[in-house]
């Protein structure tokens, strides 16, 4: 007797509603669990490059002070000088490669090692203000013999070479100023009030938003006269002791 062969009945498989739906949910609840991290760990790069930014202008204002007299050069304020660590004015009639900083940084200008990653670019007066992150301690910076600068006499800030200033290694150089507080390149921390909150650390890498009349707000990127640069709290960035190099740290 011939045996009859059945073929095999293949069963059809597929996702349901439902198991569809909790797949998607996974994923979500996934999505949901991973975004801070992910946030913060993009942060954390912003601010690596943030830091590596200063310290590469720290480094090219230590060689330049080390060329002429153990002065820094000029902080970039709205008084436009040749000595200006880097020539932001829009109304200036010169190559920006001419700026003081650039024969130690390569001999061509680099923009982008002047912008914080986390600077969401947004200015005061953008037809006046600087396109730039980064504020020069007017103590330091704009300290230069006053037969040079005449303005300088009797406005606080002395005369001071590098070899004379008390407690490099606690005294700021440069900060990630701002962008509400930004209107030169020159950080004056003393002109700082609640009521005229200009000259302010800025704090994208802490909180990532901006509230420049709180001084209790924070942490900055800062760069430091011996040429490290750290996070630094933005109330102590304000203090005489932080930014005065002529103060015992």
């Amino acid at each position: 007797m011939r045996s009859v062969v059945y073929p095999l009945r293949r069963n059809k498989t597929g996702f349901t509603l439902i198991e569809l739906l909790v797949v998607v949910a996974i994923i979500a609840l996934l999505i949901a669990i991973l975004l801070p991290s992910l946030g913060k760990a993009r942060e954390k790069a912003k601010l690596a490059k943030c830091l590596s930014n200063l310290r590469q202008i720290g480094l090219a204002s230590f060689m330049y002070q080390g060329e002429n007299n153990g002065y820094f050069p000029m902080g970039s304020g709205s008084k436009e000088h040749p000595e200006d660590f880097v020539w932001w004015q829009t109304d200036r009639a010169a190559d920006i490669n001419k700026g003081s900083l650039v024969p130690y940084m390569g001999g061509t200008f680099n923009k982008k090692v002047f912008m914080c990653p986390s600077d969401p670019g947004t200015r005061v007066d953008v037809t006046k203000d600087t396109p730039y992150s980064y504020g020069a301690n007017c103590w330091v910076f704009a300290i230069v013999p006053e037969a040079v600068e005449p303005a300088l006499k009797g406005s606080g800030l002395n005369s001071i070479r590098f070899s004379a200033m008390l407690s490099p290694a606690a005294k700021l150089e440069l900060v990630d100023e701002d962008y509400m507080s930004l209107d030169d390149m020159c950080w004056a921390p003393q002109n700082w009030t609640a009521t005229n909150p200009t000259n302010i650390i800025g704090v994208y890498h802490d909180r990532q938003n901006t509230n420049t009349s709180v001084l209790n707000y924070g942490k900055g990127s800062a760069n430091f006269i011996d040429g490290h640069s750290e996070l630094i709290l933005r109330a102590d960035a304000m203090t005489p002791r932080c930014y005065n190099p002529q103060i015992p740290g």
